[in-house]
C-alpha cells in the first residue's frame, strides 16, 4: 500500500476510535457513579461523552485530511 492510502484509511480510523472511545468512557462514568456513588446517572454520561468521542473522531480526522493534501 502506498503512504497516501494508509493515510486515508487512518481517517477512517480516527473517526470511528474516536466514537468507540467515548462510548466506553461514557458507559464506564455511568456504571461507576451509580455501583461506587449511588447516583444513577445514565444515560447522560454516555451521552456526554459519546458527543466529545465524536467531535474529537472528526478534529483528527481534519488533522490527518489536511496532511494529506500537502
Amino acid at each position: 500500500m502506498r503512504s497516501k492510502d494508509i493515510s486515508a484509511m487512518m481517517v477512517g480510523l480516527n473517526l470511528l476510535g474516536g466514537i468507540i472511545a467515548g462510548l466506553l468512557v461514557g458507559y464506564g462514568v455511568d456504571y461507576a457513579m451509580e455501583n461506587w456513588f449511588g447516583f444513577k446517572t445514565a444515560p447522560w454520561g454516555l451521552l456526554l461523552f459519546f458527543f466529545i468521542g465524536i467531535i474529537s473522531g472528526f478534529r483528527n480526522a481534519y488533522r490527518d485530511m489536511k496532511r494529506l493534501k500537502e
